[in-house]
């Protein structure tokens, strides 16, 4: 399970704000699988309110993006990723029928959220703010783009981003 750390940072206070948000209701969700707390109502509240805070980031997060005027190549990629992740959520939360399932899919949700928001967090929105900063400090969108495409990360980073990768796509399975 990640925790918030400097690694996740952006920089945008919004933004970082909000991100802490996700992150704390991520940690509900897990902590009552734990702890056998498996009341589907109470389960699918923490979820709604997960969804409904993830969504209200994405709008305001893709508001900002346009504000700023970043390159469309990256808009238009990172909303692609906020729009399938409300749609995977939805997609695993369709069919529960026996509490064995709740638990499984309380786990596999957990475990989808958790990957991917270090994998948007680590690419997309650090490159976002990379990129918002380069334009405030006067280039073009296009330019800023080009600059940060290619971005190297740290040894930490790339472990995090192959574990998220990882377990993504054994979720795809």
């Amino acid at each position: 399970m990640i925790v918030w750390s400097d690694i996740f940072a952006t920089k945008i206070e919004i933004v970082d704000s909000q991100l802490i948000k996700l992150f704390e209701l991520l940690d509900d969700l897990a902590k009552r699988c734990k702890i056998n707390d498996h009341n589907e109502r109470s389960i699918d509240e923490v979820l709604r309110l997960l969804v409904a805070c993830a969504d209200k980031h994405f709008v305001e997060e893709e508001l900002l993006m346009l504000h700023s005027r970043i390159d469309t190549r990256h808009y238009t990629i990172h909303r692609i990723e906020h729009l399938s992740f409300i749609k995977e959520v939805d997609n695993i939360w369709t069919h529960v029928s026996s509490e064995e399932e709740l638990l499984a899919l309380i786990e596999k949700t957990v475990c989808f959220i958790n990957s991917w928001l270090t994998y948007h967090i680590l690419t997309k929105d650090k490159l976002m703010a990379l990129q918002i900063n380069a334009i405030q400090q006067g280039n073009s969108p296009g330019k800023a783009y080009k600059h940060y495409e290619n971005i190297e990360y740290d040894k930490v980073t790339t472990n995090l981003l192959l574990k998220a990768v990882m377990n993504l796509w054994k979720a795809s399975l």
